[in-house]
């Protein structure tokens, strides 16, 4: 995957911006899918991102996943 590769210095994303934040997302997304039944602390901890992004990111998802695939159920 390109985002595997890439850091937030080489794509010049600005803090705030929803370029960002969908990048953020799309890491978030990446860790769950390769670490299935992880804590949201080891998310935290393996991307380097505040626990707020994470939460937010994990909500984003959350709302985008489709209730019969049973993804990301709480």
């Amino acid at each position: 995957m390109f985002l595997d590769f890439c850091t937030i210095e080489t794509l010049k994303l600005r803090p705030g911006s929803k370029e960002l934040e969908a990048f953020n997302v799309e890491r978030v997304r990446g860790y769950l899918k390769r670490n299935l039944g992880c804590k949201k602390k080891e998310v935290i901890q393996a991307l380097g991102l505040d626990p707020r992004t994470v939460a937010k990111a994990i909500k984003i998802i959350r709302a985008n996943a489709h209730p019969g695939d049973g993804a990301l159920q709480s």
